[in-house]
């Protein structure tokens, strides 16, 4: 898993950035494209009012991440988005539990 990481590191100072929590928003289009599919997930929750306009900066920085871990240098597909977006979930629950 170290490894993982440390490639993962790597790739986001490739991207310019220290850590792909510090990829600008006006570039996510560039490093952190999205398949069709998961485009239509992150809509959904956008309509749905689940997601903000932050929250979906901050979503796809995390499935850039999850991707990175999982070796995918391309697309970030459904599955990395469905990772980050139950992440979310996860502490979002916690944080309402406290």
């Amino acid at each position: 898993m170290a490894e993982r990481v440390a490639a993962a590191r790597d790739l986001a100072v490739l991207r310019d950035v220290r850590a792909n929590a510090h990829i600008p928003a006006g570039r996510l289009d560039e490093v952190a494209p999205l398949s069709p599919g998961a485009w239509r997930i992150l809509e959904f929750r956008l309509r749905s009012g689940t997601l903000s306009a932050r929250g979906l900066h901050r979503v796809r920085r995390v499935a850039r991440t999850v991707a990175d871990l999982q070796g995918v240098t391309g697309e970030v597909g459904e599955e990395h988005l469905c990772s980050a977006l139950e992440l979310r979930t996860d502490v979002d629950a916690l944080q309402a539990a406290s």
